[in-house]
């Protein structure tokens, strides 16, 4: 069993053999797990999340539609629950750590401690002003997915993963000049850093 072509694989978990299905589980497990503690940095959330892909791909056996490989096809289901899970919890959290993780490593040469609290708190405010959608595309970015990959999974236009990026960095920028015009543009510059719209 161990040579079994992906089409053999394919048809031995349609035809419910648990033994073939064991076998993909454990061909994929160790990279899955990998990507997904990678994006949660939590080992039982990662755990959990791939126990749920894998229940799903054997409730779903009889009528699975895999167009590329195995492999492809468990990354795919495990992005798609990560940018749900990301989109569901921990939203303005996300970001705003996210945020601050980066402004930490240049806080000393640009922010005295007053200043980077004084800066999450307008951080957080702006945020949370920003529609649900824009949340959730700005949270998605800062945890490193692509435009292709969040339009996918949220089921819109890459355009659109671009246009409410760019906003929300201009509301962002335009925020930070307000509160912040001393240090505003190096802040700003610090986001177009790591999150290219």
């Amino acid at each position: 069993m161990s040579h079994m072509t992906e089409t053999e694989l394919l048809a031995g978990v349609r035809d419910g053999r648990q033994e073939v299905f064991a076998q993909i589980f454990h061909m994929h497990w160790e990279s899955l797990f990998r990507e997904a503690y990678y994006r949660l940095k939590s080992h039982d959330e990662a755990q959990d999340m791939l126990q749920e892909i894998f229940t799903d791909f054997w409730q779903r056996r009889s009528s699975l539609t895999i167009s590329s490989s195995i492999a492809a096809y468990l990354h795919g289901a495990l992005k798609h629950h990560i940018i749900r899970h990301f989109s569901r919890s921990r939203l303005h959290q996300t970001v705003v750590d996210h945020l601050l993780l980066h402004m930490q490593s240049f806080e000393d040469s640009i922010l005295d401690v007053i200043a980077a609290s004084e800066i999450q708190k307008t951080l957080e405010d702006a945020i949370a002003l920003f529609p649900e959608n824009m949340q959730q595309i700005f949270a998605l970015r800062t945890q490193d997915f692509t435009i292709a990959e969040i339009a996918e999974a949220l089921n819109i236009s890459p355009q659109t993963v671009k246009n409410n990026n760019t906003q929300a960095l201009k509301r962002l920028k335009q925020v930070l000049s307000e509160r912040h015009p001393e240090i505003s543009s190096s802040v700003y510059t610090l986001l177009l850093l790591f999150i290219k719209s």
